[in-house]
């Protein structure tokens, strides 16, 4: 109990629970797709998902990140900072989706039913707009330090994409995947933010009024931009993947290859959990940096390799409940993937560390080196082993970078030259010096 009254892990393990149920809850949706739909719509489908995420991506501006940042010592302008997030976010959203839907024919034609028809249109630039509010309204909740709303929400949105999914089969065979997993986001925005204005931050607000280190916006906008080129080169490496494979191998190999892909990213949200309590945290006692850091390694660990145990060996069958062909062209990839989560613990971690310390540079040359590695290690290794090959470029480019972190940024942390304090379950919430 008093493990997890600390706040850096009860707001992490609130974050993990939200993606291993949301992670179930979607191996389930996908299941029940290749079920009730043809393995071009989920090809298709699976497509168009992965450009809306990869849209509210960019149109996010990192601006999730800076609520996670910014917000424990944002003080009285909270409600503010997000609804001007919200604002500016939903509003690129918009704009990014329109210059993707001029342009679908030159790079993505397979999804050019899109732009062919005006209500297609519509609601394609609705959803990337709504999507970008969903996204920051994660990361506003766990600068509030109130994560336990999450896994709530998450799983909510979840159970409800599978209803609509089974019920839109009959309806929309062809799009039904789509409006199943944009519906439920637009329905979500409503409760969840009134929650926000009306209750949590009011409740942030009264601890955080005798903050001694000011936000200012010139912070908030040298953070926002040096990170946003990190996260964009994070955006190039993983949610432009799906995309790149229906352009090169057809929208079989695409369904094929979005499960593996989909169970890759869910594993990656445990780090990231972690990464980001951890950077709640020391953004509100920096002193206990690394104690915290290496605490958040082992856990992520203790967590992690069972679970890269347990799909290395059992890829086979898990992909067999999708049906033959997901099990015969997927079990390499997905063995590949599961690997690749090991290195990613560090690198996750290590890009944590740097947000808190302001290292930017550190940040972008690590993102920039993994986007760069993966894309090109994939189109070399696409021709001659498929979408194995994506697996096999994903596995060495993590592994590459994570050495160098490894020794480089991480070493002073695992192996630190002075005796740090201990951690306790009693957290103070007195603001560091800027």
């Amino acid at each position: 109990m008093a493990h997890v009254r600390i706040p850096l892990f009860r707001n992490a393990y609130a974050l993990m629970f939200s993606s291993m149920t949301t992670s179930a809850l979607g191996l389930l949706y996908w299941l029940l797709a290749a079920r009730y739909y043809s393995t071009e719509a989920v090809g298709i489908n699976s497509a168009a998902i992965a450009a809306l995420m990869f849209l509210s991506g960019v149109a996010g501006l990192y601006l999730d990140g800076a609520l996670v940042r910014f917000i424990p010592r944002a003080g009285p302008v909270t409600g503010r900072f997000i609804a001007y997030a919200y604002a500016i976010s939903a509003g690129v959203g918009a704009l990014v989706s329109v210059v993707f839907l001029i342009g679908l024919g030159l790079w993505s034609p397979a999804l050019a039913m899109f732009s062919a028809n005006p209500w297609l249109s519509v609601g394609f630039i609705l959803a990337t707009a709504t999507s970008c509010v969903f996204v920051l309204q994660d990361g506003a909740l766990i600068g509030l330090r109130q994560a336990m709303w999450v896994p709530i929400e998450n799983t909510i949105f979840s159970a409800v994409k599978i209803v609509l999914l089974i019920a839109f089969a009959s309806i929309f065979p062809q799009l039904g995947l789509f409006a199943s997993w944009t519906i439920p986001v637009v329905v979500s925005l409503v409760p969840v933010n009134i929650l926000i204005f009306k209750r949590l931050i009011q409740v942030h607000q009264k601890p955080a009024e005798d903050a001694d280190a000011p936000m200012l916006t010139s912070q908030i906008i040298t953070y926002v931009a040096g990170n946003y080129l990190g996260y964009l080169f994070f955006l190039a490496y993983t949610r432009l993947l799906p995309l790149i494979v229906i352009q090169t191998l057809g929208s079989n190999a695409s369904a094929y290859f979005f499960l593996p892909w989909i169970i890759l990213t869910s594993l990656q949200l445990v780090t990231i959990n972690m990464s980001q309590s951890l950077i709640v945290e020391a953004a509100l006692d920096q002193t206990k940096l690394g104690i915290y850091a290496r605490h958040a390694l082992a856990h992520m660990a203790r967590l992690l390799v069972p679970v890269v145990v347990v799909l290395m060996l059992g890829a086979p069958l898990i992909l067999r409940v999708f049906g033959k062909g997901y099990a015969a062209d997927g079990t390499a990839v997905l063995r590949l993937f599961a690997l690749a989560v090991l290195p990613n613990m560090v690198c996750v971690l290590s890009l944590g560390l740097a947000r808190i310390q302001r290292r930017i540079g550190r940040i972008i040359l690590a993102q920039g080196a993994l986007a760069g590695l993966v894309l090109s290690l994939s189109y070399a290794l696409i021709p001659r082993y498929g979408i194995t090959g994506i697996g096999w470029a994903f596995l060495i480019s993590q592994c590459v970078v994570a050495a160098i972190l490894l020794v480089t940024q991480f070493r002073p942390i695992l192996w630190p030259a002075h005796r740090e304090p201990a951690m306790h379950p009693a957290h103070s919430d007195r603001m560091p010096d800027a």
